[in-house]
C-alpha cells in the first residue's frame, strides 16, 4: 500500500496541472485599425493605408468629363459616316469639337478614375498636391516635406450669417500648416449641423492619419452637445437679436 501511494504521488508530481482562465487574467484585447480604410469627403475620397494617404477624386467627378468624351467621339463619328451629306459648315464644327473634347476629357476621365488630388507617403517624407487644372491633375503643383510642416489643422468654413438658419450646415476642412505660414488644403466635409458629430469623426480620421504618419501637431475642435431647450431656457430674457448665437450654443457648446 504503502509503494502504491508513493507511486501515485510521484505521478501527481510530475503530471502538468491545468489551470481554468475565467477570462478576468487575460490581458484585454485591443482593437485592430484595417489595413485598408476608406474615408468619403466632399467630392472626394481618401484612402488610408499602411505609411501612405491617398485623396482622390470621388467617380461621380467622372461623370462630367465621360460626357465631354462621348460628344468628341461622336462628332469624330458623324463626320466618318456622314460627310457626304452634312452641310459645309457643320462639318468644321464638328471637327473642332472632336479634337478640342477628346484629349481634355479623355485626360480628365483617365485622371478622375485613377488620378490622385494630394498623396502623403512615410518612404518618401513628403506630401504632393497634383495640378488640376480643367480637373487633369498633370504635373505637381506642390512638393511638401515632412519637415516642412508646422501643424495639420481642422476648421470650420461654416459662414456667419448661415448658422441658427434651418438649413444650417457645417463645412469642415483639413488644412496643412507649412512652417512659411502657407495653408494647403487636403479636403472637406459638409453636414447637416446636427450630424457635425459625424462629418468631425470622418475628417478627424484623415487628418489623424496624416498627423501619426508626419509626427506633426493635429488641432482639431471638439463638440460638446447640450439640449436645445436647456441652452433657450437658460437665456430667455437674453434680446431678440440674439437668438440665433443662442441656437448656435445649443448646437456646439
Amino acid at each position: 500500500m504503502a509503494s502504491t501511494s508513493t507511486a501515485t504521488a510521484r505521478a501527481a508530481v510530475g503530471r502538468p496541472r491545468r489551470v481554468a482562465h475565467t477570462g478576468l487574467d487575460m490581458a484585454p484585447e485591443t482593437p485592430e485599425k484595417p489595413a485598408k480604410r476608406i474615408v468619403y469627403l466632399n467630392r472626394r475620397v481618401a484612402f488610408i493605408e499602411p505609411g501612405r494617404v491617398n485623396v482622390r477624386p470621388a467617380l461621380a467627378a467622372a461623370l462630367f468629363p465621360l460626357f465631354g468624351l462621348v460628344v468628341g467621339i461622336a462628332a469624330f463619328v458623324s463626320i466618318i459616316l456622314w460627310l457626304d451629306t452634312m452641310p459645309f459648315w457643320l462639318a468644321p464644327l464638328l471637327l473642332i469639337v472632336a479634337v478640342l473634347s477628346i484629349p481634355l476629357a479623355g485626360i480628365g476621365f483617365v485622371y478622375t478614375v485613377a488620378g490622385t488630388d494630394v498623396v502623403f507617403e512615410q518612404e518618401k517624407q513628403s506630401g504632393v498636391w497634383q495640378q488640376g487644372f480643367l480637373g487633369m491633375g498633370v504635373g505637381t503643383t506642390e512638393l511638401v516635406p515632412f519637415w516642412k510642416i508646422k501643424e495639420i489643422r481642422i476648421e470650420e468654413l461654416t459662414r456667419e450669417r448661415q448658422r441658427g438658419e434651418l438649413q444650417d450646415v457645417a463645412q469642415l476642412e483639413i488644412v496643412i500648416v507649412k512652417e512659411s505660414g502657407k495653408r494647403l488644403r487636403v479636403g472637406d466635409t459638409v453636414v447637416a449641423r446636427s450630424m457635425v458629430r459625424e462629418g468631425l469623426a470622418d475628417v478627424r480620421e484623415v487628418a489623424e492619419a496624416i498627423a501619426e504618419m508626419t509626427g506633426k501637431p493635429l488641432i482639431a475642435p471638439t463638440v460638446v452637445r447640450r439640449p436645445r431647450a436647456a441652452a433657450v431656457d437658460e437665456h430667455d430674457d437674453a434680446p431678440a437679436a440674439d437668438t440665433a448665437s443662442l441656437r448656435e450654443q445649443a448646437d456646439l457648446s
